[in-house]
């Protein structure tokens, strides 16, 4: 265990301060080709883990590992729900912008494609990163975690949708929201969600194990 004096504590507050950073470009980065979004932000999750630990190693090679790691199962599941949300966002407009009257029915199924599939993407991100697995069986299972979690997957809801939520409502903080997301808002969003994350699936490989041991 670590004993801290003062100016180890500050030091070690500021270099994780920096890890943040640095971790918020490098996943930015990562996103811009819109296609490896997933890959990006599964990387970033996994490096989230690592940070917890008190040996870790280059915050940089660990993102790289982790992004060619995981960018195969991380791009093929991003692509399929982010099709899914292009879909039901589509016949949200459609309902609201193009039908007269409000089209009630590609509202409510617009409405809840666009839920589905962005509940799912909160969880494929951390079981892509801790898992190994077929697309198809992390699509399946982010699935039962995105509705068999519904608390914490309404908690994820609230960290990620938070400043969209904001902006919306106030544009006067649309500048300000932009800065904290280009120098450490996604690394913040990543370490709150990693706390629901950690404690979701620990507490489901504890139960896993426990009833393998009946």
């Amino acid at each position: 265990m670590l004993n801290f004096t003062s100016e180890n504590k500050i030091i070690w507050i500021l270099g994780k301060i920096g890890q943040f950073v640095l971790l918020n470009f490098l996943v930015l980065l990562g996103c811009i080709p819109i296609v490896t979004i997933g890959a990006s932000l599964s990387a970033g999750a996994r490096c989230m883990k690592k940070m917890k630990e008190p040996e870790g190693g280059i915050l940089t090679l660990e993102f790289f590992h982790a992004f060619a790691a995981d960018v195969k199962q991380a791009t093929g599941a991003w692509l399929v729900l982010a099709s899914v949300m292009v879909l039901g966002a589509g016949d949200i407009y459609y309902a609201i912008r193009i039908a007269e009257p409000v089209n009630m029915f590609f509202l409510f199924f617009g409405g809840m494609l666009f839920f589905v599939a962005v509940s799912m993407l909160f969880w494929i991100f951390p079981l892509v990163a801790n898992y190994d697995n077929r697309v198809k069986g992390h699509l399946t299972n982010a699935f039962l975690f995105a509705f068999g979690k519904l608390p914490a997957t309404l908690l994820l809801w609230c960290i990620w949708g938070s400043p969209v939520i904001l902006c919306y409502f106030r544009p006067v903080f649309t500048s300000l929201v932009g800065y904290i997301i280009v120098f450490f808002g996604v690394a913040l969003q990543l370490w709150l969600s990693h706390l629901i994350w950690d404690h979701t699936l620990c507490r489901e490989e504890t139960l896993e194990v426990h009833s393998v041991g009946r």
